[in-house]
């Protein structure tokens, strides 16, 4: 299903139109994630009207504590950047039980940094997850 994920016909423009919903945050996600799935993460860098302002992807070889810092250090050298969205590519079946703890640790990181974590959207064979919507 993911295989064929295409950005629908309304897609946030940078610096433009707020990304205001995770359904947005994906759509521009989808622009940059890798076919065929492999592990990475995306980071969506937006201003404090909800504007794309930038976009980065790496592969997410580090620990999940190592990824969110190296995002955050990116973030910061965009002067517009005032929050984040982050997406994680999962192309293999893995362990959810520890979501809530990165979730938690990637806000307060965010925190720290001065940003607000806005969103994080992981991507799988067949799914999408947005961490937010676990309890």
């Amino acid at each position: 299903m993911l295989q064929t994920l295409r950005a629908p016909i309304h897609l946030p423009r940078a610096n433009t139109d707020p990304v205001s919903s995770p359904h947005a945050a994906l759509a521009v996600f989808s622009l940059a994630l890798r076919r065929p799935l492999c592990e990475e993460m995306l980071v969506l860098m937006l201003d404090n009207q909800l504007r794309g302002v930038g976009l980065m992807s790496f592969d997410a070889v580090a620990s999940c504590t190592n990824n969110i810092n190296y995002a955050i250090g990116l973030c910061s050298s965009v002067l517009d950047a005032t929050s984040l969205s982050i997406c994680t590519v999962e192309p293999y079946a893995c362990d959810r039980s520890n979501d809530s703890n990165y979730l938690e640790t990637a806000q307060d990181l965010c925190k720290h940094a001065g940003l607000k974590l806005i969103d994080w959207l992981v991507v799988t064979r067949g799914s999408v997850i947005n961490l937010r919507d676990i309890n």
